[in-house]
């Protein structure tokens, strides 16, 4: 696989109702605290978009997202550049997904969405010059995302499926 940009979202499976804006002084605080292991930028507030993404951690290899696409919260996790060498692309963003989640789910200055649960993942892979969200592409990364999901999420058994159109990014949806 060429590609080198791929999103993982975990759904939230408890809702609050709080305001999305809790995760920005937790996400300035990983920034100064350096808990992730990469270069964190900055934050930014996106909660007055609806069904989008409310809160973006933004760093430089990949960012970190508390996002409400089909108006449902969750944890979406961007790789975008600088992988580690030898790392597995798709292996590698769902497992920092997993890091990030546990550490909301940890976090008691959170109120808003928290139990990221791992019952149901969502990948895109947004380089549509590489991966056409067609058959090919998906018989394409179906081993990487099935060998990150037995890796990353080791336990459950997941059935795959490709959705949305053929214009918008390849996108597979993992249910246990």
């Amino acid at each position: 696989m060429t590609t080198a940009k791929v999103s993982v979202k975990l759904f939230a499976t408890k809702s609050v109702e709080a305001p999305l804006e809790s995760y920005i002084p937790v996400f300035h605080r990983w920034i100064r605290e350096a808990k992730l292991d990469e270069l964190l930028i900055d934050v930014s507030d996106y909660t007055h978009v609806p069904r989008g993404i409310g809160v973006l951690l933004v760093g430089h290899g990949s960012d970190v997202a508390i996002d409400q696409g089909e108006d449902r919260p969750g944890l979406l996790f961007a790789r975008k550049r600088a992988l580690p060498e030898g790392a597995d692309l798709v292996t590698d963003a769902l497992e920092r997904a997993v890091q990030a989640a546990s550490f909301l789910d940890s976090d008691l200055e959170v109120h808003g969405p928290k139990g990221f649960g791992k019952g149901e993942v969502l990948f895109r892979f947004v380089d549509r010059l590489e991966l056409s969200n067609d058959d090919a592409s998906f018989e394409k990364v179906r081993p990487s995302v099935e060998a990150a999901l037995q890796k990353a999420l080791p336990g459950s058994k997941y059935s795959l499926t490709r959705e949305g159109e053929p214009r918008e990014p390849l996108t597979i949806r993992a249910l246990a």
